[in-house]
């Protein structure tokens, strides 16, 4: 796949999130919690907000995140406002399992140009499976953003 890496504003969203730590591959189990605490009433794409990832476990902590007006039900979910940034964007076409793709470019494209990464960093998912049909994980779409330092923008 050919990524185009690009730097763009992310604005300031506001979300029903609950706290997951545990294993990155196990985290979307927890989802359906967000969507039911709000009643499924979203107003954007959901995403997973990453605070850090152990590469060699693949234990991570992360806030499951849907945006919504409404305020949800308890249960270990919370309103937060993820702020406004600039961010290095790319966008990955296709079925997760592709998603490490994406991440070797966009890390490459911070490297190269000596950027300062914050956290949490983000993937929303603008297609995905739905809450009942899985879908054609080959028509997924997920945006990867890492919030950076405005003043190293070149």
């Amino acid at each position: 796949m050919n990524y185009e890496i690009k730097i763009k504003d992310i604005e300031s969203i506001r979300v029903a999130a609950m706290r997951y730590k545990g294993p990155v591959t196990e985290a979307v189990k927890y989802f359906p919690n967000v969507f039911k605490a709000i009643k499924g009433k979203s107003n954007g794409s959901p995403l997973f907000c990453y605070y850090k990832v152990n590469q060699n476990t693949g234990i991570g902590e992360i806030d499951l995140c849907v945006p919504t007006a409404e305020t949800p039900n308890g249960n270990g979910i919370a309103i937060k406002q993820l702020p406004s940034a600039k961010a290095v964007c790319v966008t990955h076409n296709g079925s997760y399992e592709g998603l490490k793709n994406a991440y070797e470019k966009v890390e490459c494209y911070i490297k190269e140009n000596n950027l300062s990464v914050l956290l949490p960093w983000r993937e929303v998912y603008v297609k995905g499976p739905g809450m009942l049909f899985k879908g054609n994980p080959n028509k997924y779409i997920t945006e990867i953003l890492f919030p950076i330092k405005e003043e190293e923008i070149k």
